[in-house]
């Protein structure tokens, strides 16, 4: 029986290799969305579809996941920004974008960058480096929107303002395609040596 069990629980993590695996491959295939393109409009951008984007304005982290007291990730703010009739830039809408804490101090640099440009500090946005990203969108959870919410209150923004300025996305980095190719791959592997002895096993039982 213990065997039975043992080959079985081979058989689940194969499978769930193969699901993150498959879903890995089916979004790194996906059309990719440029959220910085003209024609490209936050309101219609959902989860799970593809992004590939050059940050170049990037405002303070909103949340952060901690693990034994130490900082394993946040989430920083993406503006969209958006040039009015009378010249003004705007930042109309605002997500987030997973940041893994060895890559902070890239991004704490392109906050200062930010709104040093902002300020006028110097003219071309971006001119003192990007940070290349691909992954895919994933729903906002119910306590990141509520960090943001917070964010933008102290930014002087109205609740009225905020709920038409939230998109309740984040980007997450991708795995590599070869990560992905690799755990699809090992899952079928695993489910078959995992299926075929509990199945020999089951049916010696019944016998």
């Amino acid at each position: 029986m213990r065997a039975v069990r043992f080959f079985l629980a081979m058989v689940v993590c194969g499978v769930l290799l193969v699901f993150f695996g498959g879903k890995g491959l089916i979004t790194a295939v996906l059309p990719a969305q440029y959220i910085y393109a003209d024609d490209c409009d936050w309101t219609k951008l959902k989860s799970g579809q593809r992004v590939v984007v050059d940050f170049d304005f990037v405002l303070e982290p909103f949340e952060e996941t901690t693990e034994d007291g130490k900082s394993v990730s946040s989430i920083y703010t993406v503006p969209d920004l958006r040039q009015a009739d009378d010249g003004m830039i705007y930042m109309t809408h605002f997500m987030g974008v997973v940041v893994n804490a060895k890559d902070y101090s890239q991004y704490d640099r392109l906050v200062d960058d930010s709104w040093a440009w902002w300020d006028m500090e110097y003219d071309q946005l971006g001119e003192r480096g990007t940070i290349s990203f691909e992954g895919s969108f994933r729903k906002m959870k119910k306590n990141e929107q509520e960090f943001l919410h917070d964010y933008l209150k102290d930014a002087g923004y109205s609740d009225s303002e905020i709920d038409e300025m939230i998109i309740p996305l984040v980007m997450v980095r991708s795995q590599s395609f070869l990560t992905n190719v690799l755990m699809f791959v090992g899952g079928i592997v695993l489910t078959l040596i995992g299926v075929v002895p509990a199945l020999i096993s089951f049916i010696k039982k019944r016998g």
